[in-house]
């Protein structure tokens, strides 16, 4: 009997510091951004610590919101975002960008269980793909190929919203309740919950002196576990 779209088991997962390690560049070069446009208004520079302490995982329009707050000046979305796409895919294709130890090997033993995976990112798409594309393991061919078409991206209602993972789930007949969110992040795990998703953390990316604070912080979001390495992953779903 063939299966209906969406039957089965769904892992949705998030791109940066859960699959890839990009923000290990996106952070910052974009506090170098920051900096280069509003510190001489801000009366000092933002710092890479500063960054991640504050606003680590927060979306594009609401980063910029709460940096003004934090600041007290003008940051628009505009100026601090332009081109950044283009900055940042040549930043990955110059230096390359670290997969998550063992994913592949993980999403490989859960598709062999019959499980699907979806793609589900505050950033845009093409950043997700173009960090595949120069992923130093050289098998970003083999990580988009778990996805097929089921790549999404938040848009203009980013995470925390859950809107991007209730698209998800209505776009590929996932049922919720049979359904796994990968998150890093505060903003992330927030999303994934109100989804109705049963929720992992995952700390592979997290310095490890932070890991024990930012387990703590992201269970009482409302994650089920925290790991620190992928093949924990399936002995949990």
């Amino acid at each position: 009997m063939n299966l209906k779209a969406g039957q089965g088991r769904w892992l949705f997962i998030d791109c940066d510091n859960t699959m890839l390690g990009t923000e290990a560049m996106a952070i910052p070069s974009l506090v170098a951004r920051f900096n280069q446009l509003y510190s001489q208004n801000a009366g000092r520079e933002l710092t890479v610590d500063e960054f991640q302490e504050h606003f680590h995982g927060q979306g594009r329009e609401t980063l910029c919101q709460n940096l003004a707050k934090h600041f007290n000046i003008a940051v628009t979305f505009e100026a601090l975002y332009d081109q950044r796409e283009w900055r940042m895919m040549q930043a990955l294709q110059a230096s390359g960008v670290e997969m998550a130890p063992h994913l592949i090997e993980a999403l490989t033993i859960l598709k062999e269980t019959g499980f699907q995976f979806a793609f589900v990112s505050n950033n845009p798409i093409q950043r997700g793909l173009a960090a595949m594309r120069y992923s130093s393991n050289g098998q970003g061919n083999k990580l988009a190929q778990f996805f097929g078409t089921n790549f999404f991206e938040a848009t203009d209602i980013q995470k925390p919203s859950p809107a991007v993972y209730l698209r998800a789930l209505e776009q590929t007949g996932a049922q919720k309740e049979s359904s796994f969110a990968v998150e890093d992040s505060a903003t992330g795990v927030k999303a994934a919950v109100a989804a109705g998703l049963t929720t992992i953390a995952y700390l592979g990316f997290c310095p490890p002196q932070n890991r024990a604070k930012q387990s703590e912080k992201l269970l009482a979001l409302g994650a089920k576990y925290c790991i620190e390495d992928w093949l924990e992953v399936p002995n949990l779903v």
